[in-house]
């Protein structure tokens, strides 16, 4: 898991309340960040110009233009995934969905914990490292075709039969498709399960590259074969993979990353994997980024345990060993 520092990192705080940004700047700064300030959205879309920073922080209601219209302008101008969080006073399902639906990554409400909003940058920075490391031929935007097929759906079942979900696409186009799925389950109340798999490193010495890419190769062939056509499946960093699992419990959940580790163990010669899993609904998931930060989690846990077993987060950590 790549956990990037805080040095170095610059965060773009829009605020009209000059209260909240002297807040916003004394949290961030004590965590380690550079902080630049804006009052209202478009001087948030001028210093961002300006400085050119890492993540931003809008909050949603503010004069001149609002926290989602600079959201949009923002995320339609980016050209390497730029992760943004939106703040409110105002804190509804329909509240978040529309910050979704305008680009946001993730959605906190006012009056927010010190704690949980360095948390989620952290998530919000760890999803920026990884995007960064495909270099910038993976750094192309979403196909409109892919976009206009899914834009309004209730879930991936919807998908046009042409379509084909598992081909791999740009981390940010799969973020995308990933947040429209999340909205879609939020929506109507649906379970959807988030699944990381990854190879284990070896016991000893330095990693084989091209062993590596053998291997990853026959792993996406095990995950093709144990998921739905329903299912989102996208490469993450070197010998890993996320998947997204619309309307799956934790019983189907566990049978599809059972079947993939004792598949890849028999097609990698041994080789282990492990694999993290987290869930919505659950009282730790308001957003994607909930079930990014509790999946990383469970996986964490899984590679500390040895490597080869299963963590699942629903509510606490459950772990499978895999006979």
């Amino acid at each position: 898991m790549v956990v990037p520092p805080t040095h170095g990192v610059k965060i773009l705080v829009a605020d009209d309340s000059a209260s909240q940004r002297t807040h916003a700047r004394a949290i961030l700064q004590g965590a380690g960040y550079t902080v630049v300030l804006a009052q209202d959205g478009r001087e948030a879309l001028e210093l961002f110009r300006k400085e050119a920073p890492d993540l931003v922080i809008l909050d949603v209601v503010m004069p001149h233009i609002t926290g989602l219209e600079a959201c949009r302008v923002l995320k339609k101008g980016a050209t390497t995934y730029l992760p943004v969080l939106m703040v409110s006073g105002r804190n509804t399902v329909q509240d978040r969905v529309d910050g979704l639906r305008n680009g946001a990554d993730d959605f906190l409400g006012k009056p927010y914990d010190p704690t949980e909003l360095c948390a989620r940058i952290e998530v919000l920075l760890r999803i920026r490292a990884f995007t960064s490391q495909a270099g910038p031929a993976e750094q192309r935007p979403p196909d409109e075709p892919a976009r206009r097929a899914s834009d309004g759906v209730r879930a991936p079942r919807d998908f046009s039969v042409g379509e084909s979900v598992h081909a791999p696409m740009s981390d940010e186009a799969f973020l995308s498709r990933m947040h429209r799925t999340f909205e879609a389950a939020e929506s109507h109340n649906d379970p959807l399960a988030l699944v990381l798999i990854e190879i284990d490193p070896p016991g000893a010495g330095a990693v084989n590259r091209v062993d590596l890419a053998v291997q990853t190769e026959l792993l996406r062939a095990v995950i093709a074969r144990c998921i739905r056509k329903i299912d989102l499946v996208n490469p993450r960093g070197e010998g890993g993979f996320v998947l997204l699992l619309p309307e799956t419990h934790f019983p189907g959940a566990l049978t599809v990353a059972e079947r993939v580790i004792r598949e890849a163990r028999r097609e990698l010669a041994g080789v282990a994997v492990s694999i993290g899993v987290s869930f919505y609904p659950n009282r730790d998931t308001r957003t994607l980024v909930d079930m990014i930060g509790l999946g990383e989690a469970a996986l964490s846990r899984a590679r500390d345990e040895g490597g080869g077993k299963i963590c699942l987060f629903q509510h606490q950590a459950y772990l499978y060993a895999p006979d």
